[in-house]
């Protein structure tokens, strides 16, 4: 039998999770620029200070200055728990406050006519209900998660009322406005590094789960084998443990069993598509037909896959190092692309952003409140920007002061890539991603440091091809 070794499919799946990433802190980047006209190089560092935020729930013991209300590395005592759910509470109400003041706490950007008393109400339990998840969950992943997606939520539209709307009433070209922005970067970057130290950090995790009775390492990857020979495909699962992986499982496919697969799944795909070109429903047709397409093929998988060896002399052998992280990564990313989607295409805001971004003036004169859209879009921003900082530090399993910069041009690149627009920052992610990986897969003799240049490298040849980007509109 023989051996695999990691090869493109390997590089692509790869890929795929740094774009993932990149898209989540280019979709905020694209929005700020696009509705708010801030090119913000200052959001490397707020993913920095998603990251940093979550310390504090995840290992309270090791942020100085709070460390005096811990009882030890991972736990606090009742001040701190005090402190925690203030912060909390006040970062949810701030996050509503930003919407329009009292007014906005008190229901008036719902959309529909309450009692201010009802609002405030309902804001109120609603900031306590994620207060005391924080405090109750601590020092867990999900509710370091939490706090960090509400005080960014809360803080990152105060650099926009603060900062960006000052320069920006004053009419300022966008060349200083970008000039702000790095400002912004160094005052956030170094207030960090004041308050946390220049030393690497690191999340307490606990990596394993308890599936089935079994136990499941998150953060360790198993091998997928795939060969392809003339009778079929086979997969085999690999655990790589020792000097030689243990398989698993073994699944074997027929090419008449991939055919029969493919075809519902394609018949199943143009059905979806037409139904909902017939529909007004919130996932486009694209979007319907290739989750259909895709449910069906994998149930087909699934009832197709039988046991399976791999030959002695395939026509194609490769092997895919995959974990629960890295898959995680994508769907978490997913999922929030999905929530982003239905928000602008569905509700009343999401219009409000388009009108907006397509013509403030006209926006303001049909009677939208287009400071409050400002407002929106950064807290969306920051939301984005501390779950992105949070998975990033999570993946790479450190956390350093330069965390988000590093990762600022390849959002850049991502945004420009596609069009400025949300959509387009996400394809143009995905395209930075692969090229970032299999590019370094690609070209003989490359370390991991080309990975940028050679994203950008891809970037330049796009836009002298199609200087407005991926989806963008030539003139």
């Amino acid at each position: 039998m023989v051996g695999a070794e990691t090869g493109l499919l390997n590089a692509v799946m790869t890929g795929v999770v740094t774009g993932s990433i990149v898209a989540l802190g280019a979709i905020g980047l694209a929005l700020v620029y696009d509705i708010a006209e801030v090119p913000n190089f200052a959001h490397g560092d707020l993913l920095t200070l998603g990251a940093y935020a979550a310390l504090v729930v995840n290992k309270p013991g090791s942020v100085p200055l709070f460390d005096t209300l811990a009882t030890g590395s991972r736990a606090v005592g009742p001040a701190g728990a005090a402190v925690l759910f203030s912060v909390s509470v006040a970062s949810v109400l701030g996050a509503v406050y930003h919407l329009g003041g009292t007014d906005a706490l008190g229901g008036g950007w719902w959309g529909i006519d309450v009692t201010p008393t009802i609002g405030f109400g309902t804001h109120l339990l609603a900031a306590v209900a994620v207060g005391g998840l924080v405090v109750f969950g601590l020092p867990s992943y999900p509710a370091a998660v939490l706090f960090a997606v509400v005080l960014l939520g809360a803080v990152v539209p105060l650099t926009e009322s603060l900062v960006f709307r000052k320069f920006r009433e004053k009419g300022v070209e966008l060349a200083m406005m970008l000039i702000v922005s790095l400002a912004m970067a160094f005052v956030i970057r170094f207030s960090i590094q004041t308050v946390f130290g220049g030393d690497i950090r690191f999340y307490a995790v606990d990596a394993t789960l308890s599936v089935a009775g079994a136990s499941l390492d998150i953060a360790r990857a198993v091998f997928l084998d795939l060969s392809i020979a003339g009778n079929g495909l086979v997969v085999n699962v690999l655990e790589p443990a020792g000097g030689q992986p243990t398989r698993l499982v073994a699944l074997g496919y027929s090419w008449p069993e991939l055919l029969v697969a493919c075809l519902l799944a394609a018949g199943v795909a143009v059905a979806g598509y037409r139904r909902r070109r017939r529909s007004a429903a919130v996932i486009g047709p694209r979007l319907a037909a290739a989750l259909s397409g895709l449910g069906v093929l994998l149930v087909c998988g699934l009832a197709l896959a039988g046991g399976g060896q791999v030959p002695e002399r395939p026509a194609y052998l490769t092997r895919v190092s995959i974990s629960p992280l890295r898959i995680g990564v994508v769907l978490v990313a997913l999922s929030m692309m999905a929530v982003l989607h239905y928000l602008l295409r569905a509700t009343t805001l999401g219009k409000a952003m388009r009108a907006t971004s397509d013509n403030r003036d006209l926006a303001m004169i049909r009677g939208i409140n287009t400071r409050r859209v400002m407002m929106a879009v950064w807290i969306i921003a920051g939301v984005f920007a501390a779950i992105a900082g949070v998975l990033l530090g999570f993946l790479f399993d450190n956390i350093t002061i330069n965390l988000g910069f590093f990762l600022l041009l390849p959002m850049f690149a991502g945004v420009i890539l596609g069009g400025i627009s949300v959509y387009g920052a996400i394809l143009g992610s995905y395209v930075v991603g692969l090229a970032m990986e299999v590019g370094i897969f690609a070209i003989p003799g490359l370390s991991a440091t080309y990975r940028v240049p050679v994203a950008f490298v891809v970037l330049l040849t796009v836009l002298l091809i199609k200087p407005e980007g991926l989806t963008g509109r030539g003139g």
